[in-house]
Order: C-alpha cells, then structure tokens, then sequence
C-alpha cells in the first residue's frame, strides 16, 4: 500500500469522525434542548483541528489541511446548536 493510498484513508477516516456530530445536532434540534451534551469535547476538536489544519498549511499537505478544515467548520456548527438549545 502505498503512502499516498495511507493518506487518502486517514482523509476519509477523519471526514467520517468529524462527520458524526451530525447526528449529535439533529438529536439536540428535535429535542430542543442540549443540557445532556457537554461541549468540551467539541471546543477541542476545534482546537486540534485548527492546530492540524496550520500544520497541513505550513507543510503544503492537503492530506492533512483538508479534513480538518472540514471538522472545524462541523466542530463550530455543532458549538453553535449546543448553545442555541442551552
């Protein structure tokens, strides 16, 4: 298997976790309310996707930059909806 076959992998593998969260946004949306879901765990996967998406940037490795451009953006919608329905 090849590098660039382990690296496509890992893309899809990390789209898919950071994907999830979906489910997470329509479960709080059709309950109204998102006392139960505590946020920490979303406010990191900001943060490590930030930080890997600098990394990815600053090493010019789309592998890397853009799954985690993707769960940034997925990390925000899902922080958001978790404090609408506070």
């Amino acid at each position: 298997m090849s590098i660039e076959t382990v690296g496509l992998l890992a893309s899809f593998f990390a789209l898919v976790m950071f994907i999830s969260p979906i489910a997470q946004i329509r479960s709080i949306r059709k309950i109204g309310k998102s006392d139960e879901v505590s946020p920490m765990m979303y406010m990191a996967m900001v943060v490590n996707c930030s930080l890997w998406t600098i990394y990815g940037l600053g090493i010019s490795n789309w592998y890397i930059l853009t799954p985690n451009a993707i769960g940034i953006v997925l990390g925000i919608l899902t922080l958001t909806v978790i404090y609408r329905y506070r």
